[in-house]
């Protein structure tokens, strides 16, 4: 079968600034800081990662919801092949490399390398940063795409259902930490499982469904409303919001954390921030004609945006180490990182995504 896709430009270049902030994000780990305040934006910056949850939801919602029936197998060996190849090509390169710098050759670094590329890590408090560090992302969204259609079924029976299953995978999570902390005081390793509820609220998918499900309800109104229901300032306001929320973030920063790491923190980035901020910037972006539509549907944004993937995994971690060697000069890491990543877009990324998805006929 063959569906029918909107495409929407704009949203794709908002991929790229989405992995841009992550990686201001993690900028003060590889760079001085200019100032303290410079210091404390950039650690809130981790709002790319909300954006990246958002645009999901919406996406796989505007492209699939209307099938009666989704080829499961399909669908998720469309996923498999969007995603999984390059992680693990890179994953795998990062342990040997770690692996002979550090002389790390040990039955248990051959298991966390087996819980990376299995996206398991992302369970694991003390794993859930080996390897690619930033790709603990990717178990929420792997969960999420293997979870979706059984969501747009129930969501198609009854609307309530977009309100339902947060709350139930989050009290399901909430019972998942209490549960593992009640096994390892009776003896049992659970290396990390599920530890605390920060750790489930911030880092699994059952903390940050919100952001998939406001997604989700996004793409639903979009498809009903969009060529009816007209707006002049949604892309400003949802920006208007989106600062405002880092700022808030910033005041509730506690240490040398971030903002999330407290039960206020969470409501703001996993609900606030999605809801009434990067939800009407999508919703602006699709509907209006302004300046930032413009700049990212442009052909340059259109490509980093594609590229935007391959950015995410090596803008820290190995590659980045390495390149900081040759030089540690923001502009030529930036644009050394931006030409490396669309190198392996186009030469390695499309062609091994054409080569797994080659039998899907949809």
């Amino acid at each position: 079968m063959i569906i029918k896709k909107e495409y929407f430009t704009s949203l794709t270049g908002i991929r790229a600034i989405a992995a841009y902030l992550v990686y201001l994000n993690h900028f003060f780990l590889h760079h001085p800081v200019f100032s303290t305040t410079a210091f404390d934006i950039f650690n809130e910056l981790h709002i790319g990662v909300t954006i990246f949850f958002v645009l999901s939801g919406f996406l796989i919602c505007y492209q699939y919801f209307d099938y009666e029936r989704i080829d499961f197998k399909g669908f998720i060996q469309k996923r498999f092949a969007r995603i999984y190849p390059m992680y693990f090509i890179l994953t795998t390169i990062t342990f040997i490399c770690f692996g002979i710098y550090k002389a790390q050759y040990s039955i248990t670094y051959l298991k966390i390398y087996f819980l990376n590329i299995t996206f398991l890590r992302g369970f694991f408090q003390d794993y859930i940063y080996s390897g690619i560090g930033q790709g603990w992302s990717l178990t929420v969204e792997e969960m999420f795409y293997i979870l979706a259609p059984l969501f747009f079924i129930l969501i198609k029976k009854k609307r309530i259902f977009l309100f339902i299953i947060p709350v139930v995978f989050i009290g399901l999570g909430l019972f998942l930490v209490y549960f593992f902390n009640e096994i390892n005081q009776y003896g049992f390793k659970t290396f990390g499982l599920m530890k605390t509820n920060l750790f489930m609220l911030n880092l699994t998918f059952f903390g940050r469904i919100t952001e998939f499900f406001i997604g989700i309800g996004l793409a639903l109104l979009v498809r009903k409303y969009k060529d009816s229901f007209k707006t002049q300032y949604f892309t400003a306001i949802g920006t208007t919001v989106i600062i405002g929320c880092v700022y808030l973030l910033m005041l509730l920063k506690i240490g040398n954390g971030d903002g999330k790491d407290c039960y206020p923190g969470v409501l703001i980035n996993n609900l606030i921030l999605p809801l009434l901020g990067i939800a009407p910037l999508f919703w602006g972006l699709i509907s209006e004609k302004t300046f930032l539509s413009k700049i990212l549907s442009s052909r340059l944004f259109v490509l980093l945006g594609k590229s935007s993937y391959s950015f995410y995994l090596i803008h820290f971690g190995v590659f980045i180490t390495l390149l900081n060697k040759i030089s540690a000069n923001f502009l030529f890491e930036f644009v050394v990182l931006n030409l490396v990543s669309i190198l392996l877009y186009l030469y390695v990324e499309t062609p091994l995504n054409k080569k797994f998805r080659k039998s899907q006929h949809f």
